[in-house]
């Protein structure tokens, strides 16, 4: 079984009393995104600095039975075409100005304005609530995408690793660029992005990453979505180590209902809406959105990722009538209490979430 590679990094994150510190490095990272999100360039996708072949070697921790891979390890030297790099997978050129980009549907009226932002507070209250009495860091932020209405959570605004929900991030760096003309996807291309967002496929997901600019799509997603806490990981290699928010991953998927063409758009949700029950690597992804006590028809991106002494599992995605709610539950907890109690506490979380939505 896969388990992320311990290494030196100089952020470090630690859970307190139910609240996460982020070091001066994590600032930095996302201050330098931000400043970088508006004009990036990369003048070659090819195999990204000090990665890594193959999937993450296994650390030997005790009691991680069924961990994702999630931490991705890019593999090395994935080529197009005999080995030349593809000209048209170059990463972006602009990553658009976050401040022109206005989220969400208008509010159809003052009575239903109301009853949206109360039903989202409840949301976000109640998982604060639950998270109280836990040993987790929860971050949670909730958007209602027929009245434009957002709450986020206490934690819902804290730099948290992504694991797998870096994906989605990649996935839509690309699919924006396809809907620009700028690129035309293979067979391969377009498998490889349902295995990423289906069974959270890490081998598709190198693929992508080294194919379509690595860091640089999380840095265009950052701008093209306005994103205020997110940060392309530190070793280029390691996307699972991409930073994000619980507010920050509700923005992205309200640029993949907004903004992304309409076939883009499809892609990207039939994908998510034909999540597996056990993930590429085995790991059970029926947690969340996903639990079968909770999955109405959720079209959801799980992520999950051990790293030292830290436990990462997040349920992000669309429920709904018409997809009319954004749900972003990221957890932070102790690896030594074990992958099934880490899923009841993301299966609480969204439970407590969905009470009010459901509701409303």
């Amino acid at each position: 079984m896969a388990i992320r590679r311990t290494i030196a990094l100089p952020l470090v994150l630690v859970a307190v009393a139910g609240a996460i510190v982020v070091g001066e490095a994590v600032d930095d990272r996302v201050t330098a995104s931000r400043a970088a999100a508006s004009a990036v360039t990369v003048a070659d996708p090819g195999p990204a600095a000090g990665a890594l072949p193959g999937s993450m070697p296994a650390a030997g921790a005790a009691g991680a039975a069924g961990a994702d891979a999630s931490g991705g390890t890019a593999s090395g030297g994935v080529a197009t075409d005999g080995g030349a790099a593809d000209p048209t997978a170059a990463g972006p050129t602009t990553a658009g100005d976050p401040a022109t980009r206005t989220p969400g549907a208008p509010p159809a009226n003052a009575e239903a304005t109301a009853l949206s932002a109360a039903a989202v507070s409840a949301a976000t209250k109640a998982v604060d609530a639950y998270a109280a009495g836990t040993d987790a860091t929860i971050g949670v932020a909730v958007r209602d995408t027929a009245h434009g209405q957002e709450s986020v959570g206490a934690a819902g605004a804290e730099p948290i690793y992504s694991a797998s929900v870096a994906k989605l991030y990649t996935v839509v760096s690309i699919l924006h660029r396809v809907d620009a003309g700028r690129l035309t996807l293979t067979d391969d291309d377009r498998d490889d992005i349902q295995a990423a967002l289906t069974r959270s496929d890490d081998n598709a997901m190198n693929a992508l990453w080294e194919k379509f600019g690595g860091p640089e799509s999380i840095e265009q997603t950052i701008g093209l979505a306005g994103l205020a806490d997110s940060a392309p990981p530190d070793d280029p290699s390691q996307w699972g180590e991409t930073l994000i928010s619980a507010r920050d991953v509700v923005s992205v998927y309200d640029y993949v209902l907004t903004d992304l063409s309409p076939a883009s758009r499809a892609m990207v949700i039939d994908a998510l809406g034909a999540a597996t029950p056990q993930g590429a690597d085995g790991f059970d992804q029926a947690f969340g959105l996903l639990d079968p006590d909770q999955d109405d028809g959720a079209d959801a991106k799980q992520g999950w990722m051990y790293f030292g002494s830290k436990l990462y599992l997040h349920s992000t995605g669309l429920v709904g009538t018409g997809d009319r709610f954004v749900v972003a539950v990221l957890t932070v907890g102790p690896t030594s209490a074990g992958a099934d109690a880490g899923r009841t506490v993301v299966d609480q979380a969204v439970a407590a979430a969905l009470a009010p939505l459901n509701a409303a």
